[in-house]
Parts: C-alpha cells; sequence; structure tokens
C-alpha cells in the first residue's frame, strides 16, 4: 500500500509540472502575439534575407510602407506533416526591427507539393512570379496570413 501511495503521489507530480509548463508555455505565445500587434504601429526596420545574406534593409518610409498593417491576422498552427509540403529551408527571412532590435522574424517557405495543399492553406499561400510562398513564424509554429506587403517586398526585391 505504501508503494502505491507514492506512485500515485509521484504521478500526480508529474501531471501538475506538465500542466504548469503547458500554462507557461500558452502565456508565453499569447504575451509574443500580444507584444507584436501593440508595437507593429513603431517598426522602423525591415531587412530581408535569402539565406544567411541580407538582400536590403528598409528604414523610414519604406519600412512604413512595406510591413503589414494587420500582422498576425490570421494565425494558424502549421503540423509536422503540413511543414513537409514546404521546402526545408526557407526561401526567405524577413526580420521586423524596432530600434535595431528584432521585434518578430518570420519564414518565407516555398512551397515544394503544391498538391498537397489543404484549402485552409492555399488560402494562406500567395504568389510572386511562378512560385508559392507561405510566410511562417517558426519560433512558434504557425502559418501567417499577411502576404499583401510581404509579396510586394518579395516582387520587389526578392530576385
Amino acid at each position: 500500500m505504501n508503494k502505491r501511495r507514492w506512485r500515485l503521489v509521484i504521478f500526480a507530480a508529474i501531471i501538475l509540472i506538465i500542466a504548469f509548463t503547458m500554462q507557461f508555455q500558452e502565456k508565453n505565445k499569447e504575451a509574443a502575439i500580444s507584444a507584436i500587434l501593440d508595437q507593429a504601429a513603431q517598426i522602423d526596420s525591415i531587412e530581408l534575407f535569402k539565406g544567411e545574406q541580407s538582400i536590403i534593409r528598409l528604414t523610414g518610409e519604406n519600412a512604413a510602407t512595406n510591413h503589414e498593417k494587420y500582422p498576425l491576422s490570421h494565425v494558424r498552427n502549421l503540423s509536422k506533416k503540413e511543414r513537409a509540403i514546404f521546402e526545408e529551408k526557407p526561401a526567405y527571412r524577413i526580420v521586423y526591427n524596432i530600434k535595431d532590435k528584432p521585434l518578430y522574424e518570420v519564414d518565407i517557405l516555398k512551397v515544394a507539393i503544391s498538391s498537397e495543399l489543404s484549402e485552409e492553406l492555399q488560402q494562406m499561400v500567395f504568389r510572386v512570379g511562378d512560385q508559392q510562398y507561405l510566410i511562417y513564424w517558426a519560433k512558434e509554429k504557425k502559418a501567417l496570413e499577411q502576404s499583401t506587403s510581404t509579396q510586394l517586398l518579395l516582387e520587389q526585391y526578392g530576385k
């Protein structure tokens, strides 16, 4: 009986630790999204990367016209299976900065298997030339639908 009680206490402790960790992670995600939404208007520079190489850094008025007006308007989890539809390495990476400190960054994933896209993902994908891309918030493993300004940015500078 004593062993059974100890097992029960250990099991309950493990469950509590898991619940606390999950709640903490959810709060961090909500805080990250809230910070981005609250500070989006203050973005003063945008940097576009292809691999590790910076293609262009937009500041001032150029940054203001090329950042998303409504960032994170549609956020969706991207499962491992769905992530496999896209190329493994991002085609581009965009970093949004406030006073030279990153607010957030997104990866631009190129579609590898377009026939596998679900209807919802098809609505989130955008075209640049003959290629299809998806905006992916790698830190949170979420797909974003914010393609208008991002699409224009890639059309202008992403060659």
